[in-house]
Formats: C-alpha cells, sequence, structure tokens
C-alpha cells in the first residue's frame, strides 16, 4: 500500500514537472457562470470571448503573452489577454463550437502585453455537462516566426516576380516606347514598397536645369510633375548632389531633416506635399543623368534599405533602357547581375533545399543538391509532426534560374499548409494544383509527396510525374510503383496514395531526373538504367555522405564534370 502511494506521488510530480516545463504553453478556461449549449452559435461565441477566465495555466503561456510568469495572468479574462476580437479570433471560437467543442492545431492571431502581433497553433477540448460548457482545457504553440518566415518568402517571391517582369518588360519593348515603360515600372514600384509617389528627374539643357519627367501617384493623390519642368540646378542643395554622387542616394524621414540653409528644397517639397522622401541618383558612362525616387504625402514613412536597392536597381534598368540603341547587350548583362546580385533568391532556394534532419535512432536521412544556375527549381523540403511522422516533399520544377525557384517557393507554402492541415500525399497533391495553378502559366512540376511513418516503419506516397522511389533491401532493387502525370499540364487528373512496409537495414532513394540525363563526350546518355546502377554499386556504404559523394562522383566522372539541369538526391536509411 505505501508503495502505491509512493508511485502516485511519484506519477503527480512527474505530470507537475511536464505541466511547469512544457515548451508549450498549457491553460485552462473557465466560464463564469455555465454556458448553455442550445443557444446559437454566435451568441455561445460571445459569451466563450467576454466570459471565459483563464483558471490553470504555465509559465510558458504567461511568457508567449509578454508576462513573465503564470500568476501574472491567471483569472484575466480571455477577451482581456487576446485583445481586440478579429475575423481568426471568431473562426476558431466557432470551428470550437461546430467540432463539438474540441479543435485542433486551430490558428488565432493575438496581441501580446506589448503590442506585439502574435499567431498561435491551439489544441482544446472542452468540459460540457448536462448540456452546459464549463471550461476548456488546451494547449498553444508560437508560430509567429513561422508566419513571420513565410511572410518574408512571399515578399521575396513577390519581389523576384516583379522585377523579372520589368526586365521582360523593358527588354520587349520598342525603344521609342522607353516613356511608357518607365511610367509601368514607377507604377509598379510605388505600388509594391508603399509610396504615394514615384518620380524620375533627369537633368536637361546640358545640366543647367532638371525636369521631373515621369510621375506615378498612388490615388488621391495629385499630380505635380507640370510644376516641376526646367528647375534651376540650385533648386537642390549642392550637398545633396554630393550625397547622391558619394552614397547614390539621400533620405529624408521627415520636412524637419532638411536643414533650414535648404530653402529652396523644403518650399518644392511643401509645393509637392511631400512629408518624406527618397531618391536614387541615375548615372551611366560616369555621366550623372539625374535620379529615380518615392516620396511619401498621407504621412511621413521611413524608406528601408529595402526600398532603396529596388530603386537602385530599376533605375539602372531605366539607365540601360534610355541607352537601348547604343547598349542594347548591357540589358542582357543587368540581368545577369541582377541574377547575381539577388540574394534573396538564393536564400529563398536554401529554403527550399533541405539539408538537416531530425535525429532518430529510427532512421537517417541525408540530401545532396547542386542548381544548374545560380538558384533552381528543386525540392527537399519536410514537416515533421508532433507525433513524429514526417512528410517530405521531393519535387522539380521545369526550367532553371529564378522563375523556377519563384514557382518551388510557392509549392512549399502550399505543401506545408495541407501537410499540418493532415492532407494525404495524394489529396495535397491534388491541392497543389487548385493553388498554384491559377498563377503558374510556363511551369510544370514533377514531384512525389511521401508520408514516413518512423515507428510502424511504412511509406505512404503519391507520384506527380516523378521518377519512381528506388528502394533497396539486402541485394534487391526494387522501383516504388505508382507512377502518374506532372501537375499543372492537365486541369482534371486525379493522385492515388501507395503504400510500402519498410524493414530495417532499407535504404530509400529519391532522385531527381537532372542525375541521369547526363551525357559523355561521345554524346551517350548514362539514363535511368544507367543512374540505378550506379546507386546498386555503392549500396553497401553505411555513412550516407560517403554514399552521396561516391554516386555523384560516379555520375561527374561519366559526363566528365558536364551537366545540364539541377540535380538533388534524398536518401532514407531504416535503422531501429
Amino acid at each position: 500500500m505505501e508503495l502505491d502511494y509512493k508511485t502516485r506521488l511519484d506519477e503527480i510530480e512527474k505530470v507537475d514537472g511536464y505541466f511547469r516545463r512544457s515548451p508549450e504553453g498549457i491553460w485552462s478556461y473557465e466560464l463564469d457562470s455555465p454556458l448553455d449549449i442550445a443557444l446559437p452559435i454566435e451568441e455561445q461565441c460571445r459569451l466563450i470571448y467576454e466570459n471565459a477566465r483563464l483558471t490553470h495555466c504555465n509559465d510558458t503561456m504567461a511568457r508567449i503573452y509578454g508576462y513573465h510568469n503564470a500568476e501574472e495572468i491567471k483569472g484575466i479574462l480571455l477577451k482581456d489577454l487576446v485583445g481586440p476580437i478579429n475575423k481568426m479570433n471568431i473562426f476558431g471560437i466557432n470551428e470550437f463550437i461546430r467540432s463539438g467543442y474540441k479543435i485542433h492545431d486551430s490558428e488565432s492571431e493575438e496581441i501580446d502585453l506589448r503590442g506585439k502581433r502574435k499567431y498561435f497553433l491551439s489544441t482544446a477540448l472542452g468540459v460540457v455537462e448536462n448540456g452546459f460548457l464549463l471550461r476548456a482545457w488546451g494547449v498553444q504553440k508560437d508560430v509567429t516566426s513561422i508566419r513571420a518566415a513565410e511572410s518574408r518568402l512571399k515578399r521575396t517571391i513577390a519581389l523576384e516576380s516583379l522585377l523579372t517582369q520589368l526586365s521582360r518588360y523593358f527588354l520587349s519593348v520598342e525603344p521609342g516606347n522607353t516613356t511608357d515603360a518607365v511610367n509601368h515600372a514607377l507604377g509598379e514600384l510605388g505600388k509594391f514598397c508603399g509610396a504615394d509617389r514615384a518620380f524620375l528627374f533627369l537633368y536637361t539643357h546640358a545640366g543647367l536645369t532638371i525636369s521631373n519627367t515621369n510621375e506615378w501617384c498612388a490615388d488621391g493623390i495629385e499630380h505635380r510633375i507640370h510644376l516641376l519642368q526646367n528647375l534651376p540646378i540650385e533648386t537642390f542643395p549642392k550637398s545633396d548632389y554630393d550625397t547622391i554622387s558619394n552614397k547614390g542616394h539621400v533620405v529624408y524621414d521627415s520636412l524637419d531633416n532638411v536643414p533650414s540653409t535648404h530653402a529652396s528644397l523644403r518650399n518644392l517639397l511643401e509645393r509637392r506635399g511631400t512629408r518624406s522622401l527618397v531618391v536614387v541618383g541615375l548615372s551611366s558612362r560616369d555621366e550623372e543623368l539625374g535620379f529615380i525616387g518615392f516620396d511619401s504625402v498621407k504621412g511621413q514613412k521611413l524608406w528601408t534599405e529595402e526600398d532603396i536597392y529596388i530603386l537602385r536597381l530599376v533605375g539602372d534598368l531605366i539607365v540601360l533602357a534610355f541607352d537601348r540603341q547604343k547598349r542594347e547587350s548591357d540589358l542582357n548583362d543587368f540581368y545577369e547581375r541582377m541574377n547575381h546580385d539577388l540574394e534573396l533568391a538564393r536564400l529563398t532556394q536554401r529554403s527550399l533545399v533541405s539539408r538537416e534532419f531530425p535525429t532518430s535512432p529510427f532512421y537517417k536521412m541525408d540530401s545532396y543538391f547542386r542548381p544548374f544556375e545560380k538558384v533552381g527549381g528543386d525540392i527537399i523540403t519536410y514537416i515533421q509532426h508532433e507525433n513524429g511522422v514526417l512528410d517530405i516533399l521531393f519535387g522539380d520544377v521545369s526550367g532553371h534560374g529564378i522563375s523556377s525557384a519563384m514557382v518551388s517557393g510557392m509549392a512549399v507554402l502550399s505543401f506545408r499548409h495541407h501537410a499540418k492541415a493532415g492532407l494525404s500525399p495524394a489529396e495535397g497533391i491534388q491541392q497543389f494544383v487548385k493553388d498554384l495553378k491559377p498563377m503558374v502559366v510556363e511551369h510544370h512540376i514533377a514531384a512525389v509527396w511521401a508520408r514516413f511513418f518512423p515507428l510502424e516503419k511504412k511509406l505512404v506516397y503519391s507520384y506527380a510525374g516523378h521518377p519512381p522511389i528506388v528502394l533497396f533491401r539486402g541485394e534487391e532493387k526494387m522501383e516504388l510503383k505508382g507512377m502518374n502525370l506532372p501537375l499543372l499540364i492537365f486541369d482534371s487528373i486525379e493522385y492515388f496514395n501507395e503504400s510500402i512496409k519498410l524493414q530495417k537495414g532499407d535504404r530509400i532513394v529519391f532522385y531527381s531526373d537532372g542525375m541521369y540525363e547526363v551525357f559523355n563526350a561521345e554524346g551517350r546518355i548514362l539514363d535511368l538504367p544507367g543512374f540505378q546502377d550506379i546507386l546498386l554499386q555503392h549500396r553497401d556504404l553505411g555513412n550516407l555522405d560517403e554514399y552521396l559523394d561516391q554516386v555523384v562522383s560516379e555520375v561527374f566522372q561519366f559526363s566528365e564534370g558536364v551537366f545540364g539541369d539541377d540535380m538533388a538526391m534524398l536518401v532514407i536509411d531504416i535503422n531501429g
């Protein structure tokens, strides 16, 4: 009896320890008075939001809202903790009620103690007795950093798409229509950066005057271009010209920053209704041509390094367009330089190809990736669920470079969203078509979505035009069945789930077609059977790094170091 009592105390201590040390917020809300679940859903939502009171929580729950410990927030009402109600929160409470007073990973948008916007995933279970909701227990995870990363990725993809579109536009426009191209570029840039005006000033009359030659205005902002023609060069202070010449740009975040000695500039900005301003100089062959810039009229705006970076890139593009007849080839050079300079594209690509994988006693994973250009269209990414199950996306977007990487980024966002929602691989691939088809017109995607269950040693997968997964079991080599057509080519294709039971010692290999569509000096192709022979030849190498190195080395030895496509591999060894 004494032993049973001690055992119970140990169990209680373990539970209490988990409650206190959990990396996730644990909470219980209790209603001030029991809630009749027969009331209309809208009324239940309102009463829960207004009357639910936090009665239990751990310190983690307090910290994710900006507090120090649980004691600071115990007793607080739900409405006071989460801040003003919004559509996302209403949807979460509504979902909780409609699902029988339980939810799993419902997302909410809230405001913490310091006024910062936060995003959470909540799992909750309500306690209902005799037709009344009494309380709810739940777990809350902070996914703010994940949403911020997704937002940055979306903006990076949007920026790459915009710059690519403007480059192509300038390449295709007739030299006589350069003004239209400049106006189009100013409009697109102004909207992307949130400016009230975007403008171009050029030196005129052999540099004695300066004129506003092009202007875009947001809705409700008056045009001022007609007031700014043939201005004396002295309208802008010499110190600003010197700053543009040395630094490449000038920023005034407020008219208060304009020195009192710059009376003509202050007068000009006041006539334009300008509250803040950023300009970037334009030059060609060491000749100063003018400047491009943004200003804000509705309120002061703090201009960022990204704004200056975008202005500089498009300013260079405009300079090349003006000089197109003399330097047609320089426009292509600019496009290549932009491709090189876009560090954002490289960072995007890095997020699409996973090189770090979970550590587990049940399996080992490793990958290899080499883009044909500086960025590519291959995808190797995964999501690990709380139960240890992995969703894996291995894919190849047609083409190369920024446009392929952009499509890859959209595919990864779609995959992460639907994998978290628990869709099966085949269902998730069907959703790719719905998500990407309206936006992608020049690419198709060959992919395989696999769900790996480490404990059950099971692989569920669905193909979309991708080369077959290879399974090595002892001396046996198997191609996993279930081929299907690539994504985004046809509208009405049904994709299917396939599954296979795995065994200890199995090795699973995913690969892109760039691994075997290589040629030697005589023009002979390695082809799929030749590549699979290389995989089989080195099957006994237990170290995955060494295995990948040997396989890639054999491929490059065959092609003498020449390759014509992105190259990617993912290998999984089944251990325990």
